[in-house]
């Protein structure tokens, strides 16, 4: 009789400090690790579930893909591909290359979710001299969105705010501070 020995270590921190942590309803191995506290399984039924997996969507969603394509190329369902985005985005924070800007721009772009009449904004503030994002909000075109994002650039100094001329931005941001036109945005 021979006995085989199989070495498992975390996917997270890739310690092999690994038990065995009961059984998953598909009746699979859970493992729990003891220095990151993570639990995982040695072989995923579903790739959306795996660490691996969940890299290479993220690579991918960085090089610029569209999340049909991601869903294509590595297996994991699309609903999924937009979750591991969300869950990234709420991890990033700006940090601002300087505390005060002469010009920042802010503009807003929209895209299609599913159906032409489901339009989602993406609302962002743009200063041409460092050529960064200082801060950015998804939301409906309204005086609220944009209000969450001008509370984003409430540590900044800055000069002057161009916008084109939707009310919402004039109804939000500082008469005095706000210049309105095509001329200062991009």
């Amino acid at each position: 009789m021979c006995e085989i020995t199989i070495s498992i270590t975390c996917p997270y921190c890739r310690s092999s400090k690994v038990w065995k942590n009961g059984l998953k309803a598909n009746g699979k191995q859970n493992f729990l690790c003891s220095n990151c506290r993570k639990q995982f399984q040695q072989a995923y039924a579903y790739k959306g579930c795996c660490q691996q997996q969940r890299k290479q969507v993220l690579k991918m969603l960085i090089r610029n893909c569209g999340l049909r394509d991601i869903a294509f190329i590595t297996g994991v369902h699309r609903q999924t591909v937009v979750k591991i985005l969300e869950q990234r985005v709420q991890q990033l924070s700006f940090e601002h290359w300087q505390s005060s800007y002469d010009l920042v721009q802010i503009d807003e772009l929209y895209s299609f979710v599913e159906s032409k009449e489901n339009k989602q904004w993406l609302l962002f503030a743009y200063a041409p001299e460092t050529d960064e994002v200082l801060a950015w909000q998804w939301g409906d075109r309204s005086w609220q969105t944009v209000e969450l994002l001008y509370k984003q650039l409430d540590d900044l100094q800055i000069e002057l705010i161009c916008t084109d001329d939707w009310k919402a931005f004039a109804a939000v941001l500082p008469a005095e501070k706000h210049l309105t036109g095509k001329a200062g945005t991009k």
